[in-house]
């Protein structure tokens, strides 16, 4: 019988191999997805049946009618390292049957990155551990974008691993839900040294119980990146407040020559969209939520970030839905000098990337001649937006062991962790008792890429410091109310990554947009104690 590729695709999820697409063609929540498709097995050769008869495609709402067309690429399945542990065998005498030797215990670590550079690194972290402490390490490397489904699915499956490296946004949450054990990652912090540790990061993980949620570990800024040159021909400000981009993205668009002055990430299944938002909304002084759990999102301040982020976009940003992939070739080719986006774009704009490098028309005669153009800015009306890795121990770890090699990642394994993508890792840990800023005043002169290049190199000290400093004095959203699980909540859905996609395409004005995303967002709380504001609105 021939069989859909929408079939194969179930299938494939019921044998246990994780593929992007079964998220991005269910019309249900991601997290209802996985436990659907994962524990019904009945209900899914039904529908594997159907599909095959042509009978099981129903029509999409429209939120999914929006991201249809921009299904994202596969991600890999996750990466297993294991360190096998040699078991030696005493000496025996003729006769006399080998003494059976105790296995090593053994340690299962999830880390959220999928890079060659990141399995080598991890998988010699791995063997150095077990030969200090006798300890086996399987080391798994899951896909970013998958990350918080296989989690709450092995919630359910009573498979979690003992330690999962993660996102600031799933810290908290995660903790209240009972995913991390609070108490082993305080006895983890107190072995390494509270104030070691950068105490705003640990401040924005505490839970209502006052422990930490996870142990923070390293992050970077959010950056506004545009092209110096440019701006200096056309007498332009740096674009540091929403007047300045809105004037800049205006000022360089020219769209016969196919030049766009503003480009960002606005597709619906991307954290970055919105995370893009909510530093416009922090700009404006938006807030999510209060200290007492009622949605703000209907504040004329919301509504201000809401009509800047639309405005800007649509004006001055190319046709259809970009990515994190097209904002960056847009300023690698010279086809935009104004984008935002991670450090981790600052190798590929100094050519350091081979898959990634610099294509715009200067660029032939001169490689470096981005990164000698390019300025960087971390705030947007003095609001900057931080992104965080934290090490978080599960309730399902043995304590000791997970403890263990948790004082293991930020002493001895810490400097292999930073050393690989350091753009992008400012250390959370920023020294030892012994040596209080080891790990931070040494940032920004790792290599990077594998070459002889630093940032302070390429971009210099001032650029180093901006970058380095104030992360974790962010005001991120809800973590600061005591609102956490909200928050995971919201990026586990990415609830207003699909408004705002949705908005960019026609199905809603701006005015209805902030509306849409109160409702949605409100919908995500059991039992919301707050009367629905819209309620009282008029009808438009």
């Amino acid at each position: 019988m021939f069989f859909s590729k929408q079939a194969n695709d179930m299938w494939q999820v019921a044998s246990g191999k994780w593929q992007v697409e079964q998220l991005a063609t269910c019309n249900l929540p991601p997290a209802t997805c996985n436990l659907s498709l994962l524990t019904f097995y009945f209900p899914l050769l039904t529908l594997l049946f159907l599909s095959a008869c042509g009978l099981a495609n129903p029509p999409r709402l429209a939120t999914a009618t929006a991201q249809a067309a921009f299904t994202p690429t596969p991600s890999p399945e996750p990466l297993v390292l294991t360190v096998a542990t040699p078991t030696a065998v005493p000496g025996t005498t003729p006769g006399t049957a080998p003494a059976q030797a105790e296995p090593n215990p053994s340690i299962t670590v999830w880390v959220n990155e999928t890079s060659a550079d990141h399995r080598t690194m991890l998988d010699q972290m791995a063997a150095d551990f077990e030969a200090q402490h006798s300890v086996d390490v399987e080391m798994v490397l899951v896909s970013p974008q998958l990350l918080p489904d296989l989690v709450n699915t092995a919630v359910l499956s009573g498979t979690l691993p003992d330690i999962i490296i993660h996102p600031l946004e799933f810290s908290v949450g995660w903790a209240e839900r009972g995913v991390f054990d609070t108490a082993a990652n305080t006895e983890a912090l107190a072995q390494l040294g509270e104030e070691s540790f950068n105490p705003n990061a640990l401040s924005l993980v505490q839970t209502s119980s006052g422990q930490p949620a996870a142990l923070p570990n390293s992050g970077y800024h959010q950056l506004v990146i545009y092209r110096t040159d440019w701006f200096d021909e056309r007498n332009l400000a740096i674009p540091n407040t929403f007047r300045a981009l809105s004037t800049a993205a205006e000022a360089t668009t020219d769209r016969d020559n196919l030049i766009a002055g503003f480009v960002v990430p606005t597709e619906a299944n991307l954290v970055t969209t919105q995370q893009i938002f909510e530093h416009m909304a922090l700009a404006t002084g938006c807030q999510l939520v209060d200290e007492a759990g009622e949605i703000q999102l209907l504040d004329p301040a919301c509504a201000e970030a809401l009509t800047f982020y639309y405005t800007i976009i649509n004006q001055n940003s190319p046709i259809g839905v970009q990515t994190d992939t097209s904002t960056r070739n847009a300023y690698l080719a010279g086809r935009t000098g104004l984008i935002m986006g991670p450090p981790s774009l600052l190798p590929q704009i100094a050519g350091l990337d081979p898959a990634a490098p610099p294509r715009c028309p200067e660029c032939a005669a001169t490689p470096d001649f981005l990164a000698q153009n390019s300025g960087f800015v971390t705030d947007i009306n003095g609001a900057e937006f931080g992104s965080m890795s934290l090490l978080g121990i599960t309730s399902a770890a043995e304590r000791e062991t997970a403890v263990l090699f948790a004082t293991y990642w930020f002493s001895e394994g810490y400097e292999q962790w930073l050393a690989v993508d350091p753009e992008r890792k400012v250390p959370m840990r920023w020294g030892t008792p012994g040596s209080p800023r080891q790990f931070i005043d040494s940032w920004g002169s790792q290599p990077l890429a594998g070459s002889n290049e630093t940032l302070e190199s390429l971009y210099g000290p001032d650029v180093v410091a901006a970058l380095r400093e104030g992360i974790a004095t962010t005001g991120r959203w809800g973590l600061p109310q005591g609102q956490g699980e909200l928050i995971t909540t919201l990026y586990e859905e990415l609830t207003l990554s699909i408004v705002l996609q949705e908005m960019l395409s026609g199905y809603f004005s701006s005015d209805q947009s902030i509306i849409e995303a109160y409702n949605r967002i409100v919908d995500l709380i059991p039992n919301y104690a707050f009367p629905n504001l819209t309620d009282n609105l008029p009808d438009d």
